[in-house]
């Protein structure tokens, strides 16, 4: 893998008028990203990988299972790529028999009729992972559409040892019986229903007009949680289907990298939730300067270093997030920071929280924040409640006073101005 570092380069033209959710100074855009014509890669879809629970099925892990999963695309593509991470294992990870199909309809899908499709990896139908290594799939010809759903079935032919996995994917998938189902045109062997992925992390397409990728990272707001399981409605499914409708944002994959619970300065194994994972801060480099042809990253997080214990300080969120961000422009990688969304009521909401989430915010919304964000978004003023603004407005509450339902998500995505995401990055190279 090679890499190289740009200096970042001053952004050119004259400002832009975006929407009033956007705070700091718009960089001009004379035209569309084109597609890659050296074949480099887009992310359509991705999670990032955690340790296993202290319990459960992460922890026991799986031995001679398949485990068929669902994913939702958001770039298209002539031909995909899939990547099998054993980032948090005790053990190499021996991957069977690999497929991907369409899904047929229903709930626990098969694949749809004539679709399925053999994966291999360096011409192998098996692999192992190295423990804390990843595995990228040799290219398989596939006709990937944009905004829908796809179906990866992988056998784990030996015992796996604790999972590395995701653990609330707001999606279903299922574990079958014992043996080798990667190929089965039915389901009936897939008896387990689990709203987690396992060892999958990503899938990669290239032709058909992809053009890059957008990498939110975040923590269980970016999951999705209270958003309606298997209805794609976090809002980074929101903001695909914006670009995807947008002549300009066409062909711009999103690859959702949060994870409920998630701190950017400390570790999940540092609470009782080690599927927390990995600060974001120290997870940066793999879940988004490694992913394929990135060139906007959305920061999304600090609400859980303010209210968990040990509690940070506004000044430390903010310092996490401004130390990121110079990060991902060494890469010359854009960066868009989201204000911190209410939490009144919720669990773990106290005064001094409070107190914390308006100080970083403010900060945001300053114009110093112009020198190490190219873009701040105020998710806060988008979801807030006017007559109390340290709550969410009850219409995109999800029940729990901090979680948004599909409404509140949406409007995060709308949030967005689809022109910071969308501008042509100075030639760095981010394919892998």
């Amino acid at each position: 893998m090679s890499r190289r570092t740009h200096r970042r380069a001053a952004a050119a033209g004259s400002a832009a008028l975006l929407s009033c959710m956007l705070l700091g100074t718009p960089a001009a855009h004379a035209a569309p990203p084109a597609p890659d014509s050296k074949g480099g890669w887009t992310g359509t879809w991705g999670t990032a990988p955690a340790p296993a629970a202290p319990d459960g099925i992460s922890k026991e892990g799986l031995d001679d299972r398949t485990v068929r999963m669902v994913v939702h695309t958001s770039a298209a593509g002539g031909e995909l790529r899939l990547r099998f991470s054993n980032a948090h294992g005790s053990a190499p990870l021996a991957l069977g028999r690999t497929t991907v199909a369409l899904p047929g309809p229903g709930p626990n899908p098969a694949p749809a009729a004539g679709t399925l499709r053999p994966v291999t990896f360096g011409g192998a139908g098996t692999a192992t992972v190295p423990v804390g290594a990843e595995i990228v799939s040799d290219p398989v010809p596939f006709d990937v559409p944009a905004d829908r759903d796809l179906l990866v079935s992988v056998h784990l032919p030996k015992p796996t040892g604790p999972a590395t996995w995701h653990w609330l994917a707001q999606q279903t998938n299922y574990v079958s019986e014992p043996g080798d189902h990667a190929a089965d045109a039915g389901n009936g062997a897939f008896t387990r229903a689990e709203t987690s992925w396992f060892f999958l992390t990503g899938v990669d397409v290239r032709g058909k007009g992809a053009r890059g990728t957008v990498v939110a990272l975040g923590d269980s707001q970016t999951d999705g949680v209270k958003s309606t399981l298997d209805g794609n409605a976090r809002w980074t499914d929101a903001l695909a289907r914006r670009l995807t409708a947008d002549p300009a944002g066409r062909g711009l994959g999103v690859l959702n990298e949060g994870l409920g619970g998630n701190r950017i300065l400390r570790d999940g194994s540092e609470t009782d939730r080690p599927q927390r994972g990995t600060a974001a801060a120290k997870r940066l480099q793999r879940d988004v300067i490694d992913r394929p042809g990135v060139r906007t990253a959305v920061l999304y997080e600090g609400i859980n270093d303010l209210q968990l214990e040990p509690k940070a300080s506004a000044a430390q969120v903010l310092d996490g997030l401004r130390g990121m961000a110079r990060r991902l422009h060494e890469q010359h990688i854009r960066v868009v920071v989201g204000t911190l969304t209410p939490f009144k009521d919720s669990p773990f909401y106290t005064p001094e929280a409070e107190k914390a989430r308006s100080e970083v915010n403010a900060a945001l919304r300053s114009p110093a924040a112009r020198a190490d964000f190219d873009a701040v978004v105020d998710f806060d003023a988008a979801v807030r409640d006017e007559a109390d603004p340290q709550r969410v407005r009850a219409a995109f509450d999800g029940g729990d006073h901090i979680h948004l339902n599909d409404a509140g998500y949406r409007t995060l995505a709308e949030a967005v101005p689809l022109a910071e995401l969308t501008g042509s990055p100075a030639p760095a190279v981010h394919g892998r």
